[in-house]
């Protein structure tokens, strides 16, 4: 009987120490978190710290991506069951500047992201960066115009903030067009097609091309109904685990991950 047990207390003890070890690093990890987030807030925004801090991450997404010749022309930001941290999400308007993306959208299930869009502005007008003129806004159609005609002028991202209503009840008002069109004699089914459908789409979002790449956060790879149609050729790249850890070195290896996918499409 000592002999049988020995063994079996052995295992209850490296089990316990393990399992106390596991806790503490919990423990641990989390009042770091804590911490970074209080020293986060503690710092005032328009400081002349965090305005260095804010341009040199601009600059290390520049300097990091300078060689590289794949680039998404098209970045949504796409959140899952995590509420929006607008001042951490404006962060990628100004990284997606720097690394050259002409287009950002922010899209969330909830619609949370579009209704409360004023928020992330707010941040980059009062954001300690430069080149803020060059940030246009999607849903200020004179800006957005402006941008499109001056982006082979001069490098400009249009910002555009997207919800549920621009992907299914975007197709199902297409679809009504199209089939009161056919009906009136307008339009003949054979006219309708692929390159036919893209360009209405496109017309209806300001002629903003298909986004080529979607970063998400967490474990969880799901579109949350993100315009079903533009997405057939979107790469999907988890950026981290969640919002509030994300920071230009994570951006910059997602892009570095992207530039190296291939798309190899059927005949």
């Amino acid at each position: 009987m000592h002999e049988i047990g020995t063994p079996n207390l052995m295992v209850s003890t490296l089990w316990l120490l393990l399992h106390t070890v596991v806790t503490w690093m919990e423990h641990l990890w989390r009042l770091l978190r804590r911490c970074r987030k209080a020293l986060h807030h503690i710092q005032p925004f328009g400081t002349a710290l965090e305005s260095y801090r804010m341009k040199q991450s601009q600059q290390y997404v520049k300097s990091q991506l300078q060689t590289v010749s794949k680039i998404p022309t098209h970045l949504v930001v796409l959140l899952g069951p995590e509420e929006p941290d607008y001042q951490r999400l404006s962060q990628f308007i100004y990284w997606s500047h720097a690394a050259g993306i002409a287009y950002v959208s922010f899209y969330d299930h909830n619609g949370t992201i579009k209704r409360n869009h004023e928020q992330i502005k707010r941040c980059v007008v009062d954001a300690p960066i430069e080149d803020k003129e060059r940030i246009v806004w999607a849903d200020e159609k004179q800006n957005a115009m402006d941008g499109a005609k001056n982006s082979s002028k001069r490098r400009c991202t249009l910002v555009s903030f997207l919800s549920p209503e621009d992907g299914k009840q975007g197709l199902v008002s297409l679809s009504r067009s199209i089939g009161e069109s056919v009906r009136r004699r307008d339009l003949f089914p054979s006219d309708v097609s692929i390159e036919f459908l893209d360009s209405r789409l496109q017309a209806t979002s300001g002629y903003v091309p298909d986004p080529d790449l979607a970063v998400y956060f967490g474990e969880v790879c799901s579109t949350y109904g993100l315009l079903p149609w533009q997405i057939r050729l979107t790469e999907f790249l988890q950026l981290e685990w969640c919002l509030a850890d994300s920071n230009e070195q994570h951006f910059v290896n997602c892009l570095l991950r992207f530039a190296k996918c291939e798309q190899r499409l059927g005949t």
